[in-house]
């Protein structure tokens, strides 16, 4: 009979049910439930955000994404906590000084938890770590029933799932333009630049709708841009007045 701990095992990992024993001592295993926003059934992966150093338990360590964003989703609410930074930072250094683990833990959970799924960081980017690149592309080509996405600030990395039918990432930084996220305007202009040169975008429904989130909506698995309107940051998207026009341009390309 083939059971959780046996899958585990197979891997070379230890489990008690709860807990996998790694590196760094017995901990839960890495993929977490996504929370309201994300949706229950999407699992995701999280490292440090952000270009700035952190502090954890006396240990200094650097974020894993090129950009300092004074709004970044990564750095603000729930993911501020210092419980929420303290497990950010341990996958971080799994990631830095243990990909083989951070490989296998994986490919074991998504066979143990018949995850269908993954949200590659919620928090955080790829470090600028080709070989971390690539631990993810082994892990996706070998679950070629299992969706995965992510995104990226990293320049070099935009393209690296495109041969893989199961996996996408988000060009999170557009050229000439800037971040793929901003007040209503910013996200309708910009939307409009990427449809004039033939881009493949899509304008999140997040930003009109307080019950989107991703288990009902696999946009971004399958486009290359994906923009977003602000939020958490005490701006009201309701209250600009370009919402009207946002919120046409969004119904009008779910009905395309």
């Amino acid at each position: 009979m083939t059971t959780k701990k046996s899958i585990y095992e197979s891997f070379g990992i230890q489990f008690d049910g709860e807990k996998i024993l790694s590196p760094m001592g017995a901990i839960r295993p890495l993929l977490k439930n996504g929370n309201t926003k994300v949706g229950k059934n999407v699992y995701t992966f999280s490292i440090l955000p952000t270009n700035k150093m952190f502090n954890v338990d006396g240990i200094e360590m650097k974020g894993t994404c090129p950009c300092t964003c004074k709004d970044c989703y990564g750095t603000k609410g729930c993911c501020a906590y210092d419980s929420s930074v303290a497990s950010y930072a341990r996958n971080t250094i799994l990631v830095r000084k243990h990909l083989s683990f951070v490989r296998d833990a994986i490919m074991a959970q998504i066979l143990a938890d018949k995850i269908r799924t993954v949200r590659i960081h919620a928090v955080g980017d790829f470090d600028g770590n080709a070989e971390y690149v690539e631990m993810w592309k082994d892990i996706i080509r070998k679950n070629p029933n299992v969706q995965f996405w992510t995104y990226t600030k990293f320049a070099q990395f935009g393209n690296a799932f495109d041969e893989l039918p199961n996996g996408n990432i988000v060009k999170s930084v557009i050229p000439k333009i800037g971040f793929n996220f901003g007040e209503c305007g910013y996200v309708i202009d910009t939307y409009r630049y990427l449809k004039s040169i033939g881009e493949d975008v899509y304008v999140c429904r997040c930003g009109i709708d307080d019950n989107q989130h991703c288990t009902h909506c696999k946009h971004c698995s399958t486009h290359k841009y994906v923009l977003f309107v602000i939020h958490g940051n005490g701006y009201r998207a309701e209250k600009d007045a370009r919402y009207a026009e946002l919120v046409e341009l969004i119904e009008s390309q779910d009905r395309e």
